[in-house]
């Protein structure tokens, strides 16, 4: 039976847990990243379980002769000195150190009685963007974890990260579970455990192998273990042939959209010798567009992902990297440390490259447009527009037109995106959505939009299309204008459509013209 256990404070770095576990490329690398972000001071929970854990041990060590305990540890990082006093105050209802708690919490890690394996699930807080001249780091499939020490709660915002076991899970399967706890997926989807992958990935395609202890995943197991928890798989192979890899625009276009509409992004391929490796891109670098022709896409520029990888750890940078022959690599490009001077044991310094073959992606069952067609449709459209200009002479820079592509749920189009977009005083903001709501057919839950900016940056027309049909038959709900010559140019470039209504605001250019389709 366990037994009660006090709590433990304790400095970071000073006679730690972290520094009793083996030290491995995932310690090392946790270590690294804590002291990037400041952490000074850790408490300890000695008895906690573990949700994911205890599917594991009833999935697997249960029944081991070793004798594994079903109990865990749990880490609680901060960014301030918190020790018993002021825990205590907190728990009192003293809002001051609660607020102080909070403010400064960076995250938790379970560690589990695995001792080739102990990092369990593993959630930190992402690096500040201390630097406002450079471009913020995109992060949309994040979401807020809330921990209770003692009854009282504290938030970090990340994405969950664990270490394979092989026992339960292999790196594909890892992958598949942090992209399930996706923010694109909170309202409506429970999350699974690595057990309840893994038994799903089995459950129509296991081929006649057992299913523990578990040494990879197939992609047609990955798709199957994606349809059981209620979502639909997207696959996406690489464009270079005889190889199979990605080039650089297409790779980078659909992790950006993918990333950019909360799903991460599974990226399977060669790894180091050869051997297949699976790592989850979770974010990226936005950088400002190549204007490199008439049309150029809006993260054309973007040179680096983070990723989830089982060997290293969470959010680990890596440069998107081309050979000769135009092919896409991923290689591990750690930043300056945080702290000064140079990284000297960074696992990351010299890891194997891994190069994309193939995009593994779970979304909403509803959502059936692929990226390539939205991607398709923004060079069409910014093409068509780009023409239309230059021929009417006008004085708009439209040498140079950017487009980029994503998928968006209507409500965050409706809500935070168009206040973000036209930061209007809320009875124009008011009329806008009114428009939307009144002037549109139904729209569908997710919406596939396309932005066509000029070469400055400023926001021209988005086209709202349809994400519940096929890719042959892509229908437009909406378009926003945000001038009124794009109101004018942006309808001689879409099909004839019927029953349209149109919201003019001339007080400030901007136009909303939402569509029916034309009957067959």
């Amino acid at each position: 039976m366990h037994e009660s256990c006090p709590l433990r404070f304790y400095e970071f770095d000073n006679d730690d847990s972290l520094g009793q576990l083996p030290q491995t490329n995932q310690v090392a690398y946790l270590r690294e990243y804590l002291r990037d972000l400041g952490v000074q001071s850790v408490i300890e929970e000695p008895n906690y379980f573990d949700r994911d854990y205890l599917a594991e041990f009833s999935a697997f060590y249960a029944i081991s002769a070793r004798g594994y305990p079903n109990i865990c540890m749990r880490l609680h990082f901060f960014l301030a000195p918190v020790g018993r006093v002021q825990l205590e105050a907190a728990l009192g209802g003293d809002a001051d150190a609660l607020g102080m708690m909070q403010g400064n919490y960076a995250g938790f890690s379970v560690i589990r009685p695995i001792p080739s394996a102990p990092l369990g699930r593993t959630v930190l807080a992402l690096y500040p963007n201390n630097d406002p001249g450079r471009p913020s780091r995109i992060f949309d499939p994040a979401r807020d974890y809330k921990t209770h020490i003692g009854g009282i709660e504290l938030v970090v915002n990340g994405l969950a990260w664990q270490q394979q076991d092989t026992g339960v899970a292999a790196c594909a399967t890892i992958g598949v579970w942090t992209m399930l706890h996706s923010s694109a997926f909170d309202e409506h989807h429970a999350i699974p455990t690595t057990a309840d992958i893994t038994k799903a990935a089995h459950k129509s395609a296991s081929l006649g192998n057992r299913i523990f202890p578990s040494v990879g995943l197939t992609i047609y197991q990955l798709a199957e273990a994606i349809k059981e928890h209620g979502l639909s798989p997207v696959i996406c192979q690489g464009d270079i042939k005889p190889d199979g890899g990605f080039s650089r625009e297409r790779f980078v276009s659909t992790c950006a959209a993918f990333i950019r509409s909360g799903y991460p992004v599974l990226v399977l391929g060669p790894f180091g010798d050869g051997a297949g490796h699976a790592q989850c891109a979770v974010g990226f670098r936005d950088a400002q567009p190549l204007l490199d022709g008439p049309v150029s896409m809006a993260d054309n520029a973007v040179d680096h992902l983070y990723i989830h990888d089982d060997n290293l750890g969470a959010n680990v940078r890596f440069r998107i990297c081309t050979n000769g022959a135009g092919r896409v690599s991923l290689k591990a490009d750690p930043p300056p440390p945080r702290y000064g001077g140079e990284r000297q044991q960074s696992p990351t310094l010299n890891y194997p490259e891994l190069w994309p073959e193939t995009l593994v992606v779970a979304v909403h069952n509803d959502l059936r447009t692929s990226p390539d067609c939205l991607h398709i449709a923004g060079t069409k459209m910014a093409t068509l527009l780009n023409q239309i200009l230059t021929h009417l002479g006008t004085a708009v820079p439209s040498s140079n037109l950017v487009f980029g592509s994503r998928f968006i749920a209507l409500t965050d189009y409706c809500g935070p995106e168009l206040k973000r977009m036209l930061g209007l005083d809320s009875s124009t903001l008011a009329r806008v959505r009114l428009n939307l709501l009144e002037g549109c057919p139904p729209m569908s839950l997710h919406l596939g939009l396309v932005r066509i900016s000029l070469a400055d940056s400023t926001p021209f027309v988005d086209i709202l299309f349809d994400t519940t049909d096929s890719d042959r038959n892509h229908p437009v709900f909406a378009h926003l204008s945000y001038s009124p010559l794009a109101a004018q140019v942006i309808e001689e470039i879409l099909p004839p459509l019927r029953n349209n209504s149109k919201i003019e605001i001339p007080e400030i250019g901007i136009a909303v013209r939402a569509f029916a389709p034309t009957a067959a």
